[in-house]
């Protein structure tokens, strides 16, 4: 008798965690979840961007803020008109990144994406997070007319 009543409380308690578990399942989100309801949550920026859409993103966003990475020599070639000068290889370049504001949307560049991808990886992980890196950089840039 004694070990009928182990095996019925043993199937008694497998039964209640069988139940548990597909009340459970039940509960989850429901698989007819619409996908776009979460693509509307994604940032409207890109993470790379080509020369034509930064020509359009800087006619359209006065709060957009352009940031050359190159060295200074590399700039005295010609730049991005009215971007900002923030060498990466200068020991400040982190302090400088710390320096802007968080909320503001950005798009880095250099010679050809490099070390604006390097760059773009330093702004984001100190909270920035909308940063676009400009694909082939500033050879790019100007190579497409721009």
């Amino acid at each position: 008798m004694k070990r009928f009543s182990i095996f019925a409380v043993l199937a008694l308690f497998i039964s209640i965690t069988s139940c548990a578990q597909k009340s459970e399942q039940s509960v989850a989100a429901p698989a007819s979840e619409p996908v776009a309801a979460v693509e509307s949550q994604t940032p409207s920026f890109k993470e790379s961007i080509s020369p034509a859409e930064l020509k359009d993103m800087m006619a359209n966003n006065k709060d957009l803020v352009v940031i050359d990475v190159r060295t200074p020599q590399e700039i005295a070639g010609g730049k991005i008109e009215n971007a900002l000068e923030i060498n990466i290889s200068d020991p400040a370049f982190n302090d400088k990144i710390k320096a802007l504001d968080t909320e503001k949307e950005y798009v880095v560049y250099c010679k050809v994406g490099g070390r604006s991808a390097k760059a773009k990886s330093v702004m984001q992980s100190m909270g920035i997070k909308k940063v676009s890196n400009l694909v082939g950089g500033y050879d790019n840039y100007k190579a497409a007319g721009q």
